[in-house]
């Protein structure tokens, strides 16, 4: 039986920038391939992770002064 695969993404906890997509079968999956790109066994305190079918990826821009 296959499980469906979704996309995560996270953001640091002070940070305006998110990271994403992620994808994988379950949010401890989404955990573990975050903690292998950071190089840590224990992620950061405060980090938000969430499934973007519940919160799409913010896009951010950046006002041009005039």
């Amino acid at each position: 039986m296959r499980t469906e695969i979704r996309s995560y993404a996270y953001k640091f906890s002070g940070y305006f920038m998110e990271y994403g997509p992620i994808e994988a079968d379950s949010l401890d999956t989404a955990k573990a391939i975050i903690r292998r790109r950071l190089g840590v066994s224990r992620l950061p305190l405060g980090m938000q992770i969430w499934d973007l079918a519940e919160r799409p990826l913010t896009r951010w821009r950046i006002a041009v002064a005039s």
